[in-house]
């Protein structure tokens, strides 16, 4: 169970946002989103998020790496937690993929699109530690 925690969507493509939104919402999170980098910061600011799913292509190649450098130099977000998901491997054609890094890429984990809900579902629940040692996840609906 999500016990309410939220969850904050940032993606440009609004069939990824609304389909993700849906299933969250049906595991008990609250789910806000947000559809550029800029809105999704200040969103982060004002709701608190327990976890942000962020993409890394909206209106530049690179924008959501440049959220995620600014997240750890915010005060009220430096503890929230970040997936990035991102399709930038597949449609730039790179011979090699990202990690989380403390200073260049600081997230907790990097998911490369395209990517099931339920797996992002499995993702956002391992990193907020919603999953028991024996990988069974509390709360399913």
């Amino acid at each position: 169970m999500s016990d309410g925690k939220k969850v904050l969507l940032v993606d440009d493509d609004v069939d990824f946002v609304e389909s993700n939104k849906d299933l969250l919402e049906a595991y008990g999170y609250h789910v806000f989103t947000a559809h550029d980098g800029a809105a999704g910061l200040e969103l982060a600011k004002r709701e608190k998020p327990d976890i942000m799913i962020l993409d890394v292509m909206m209106a530049t190649h690179v924008e959501g790496f440049e959220v995620a450098r600014k997240i750890p130099e915010t005060p009220e977000l430096k503890h929230m937690r970040v997936l990035l998901v991102t399709g930038i491997q597949q449609d730039m054609h790179l011979p090699f993929g990202f990690d989380p890094d403390e200073s260049w890429l600081p997230v907790d984990r990097v998911l490369e699109k395209p990517i099931a809900p339920i797996r992002l579902l499995s993702e956002i629940q391992k990193v907020l530690g919603e999953i028991n040692p024996q990988g069974a996840t509390h709360g399913q609906p």
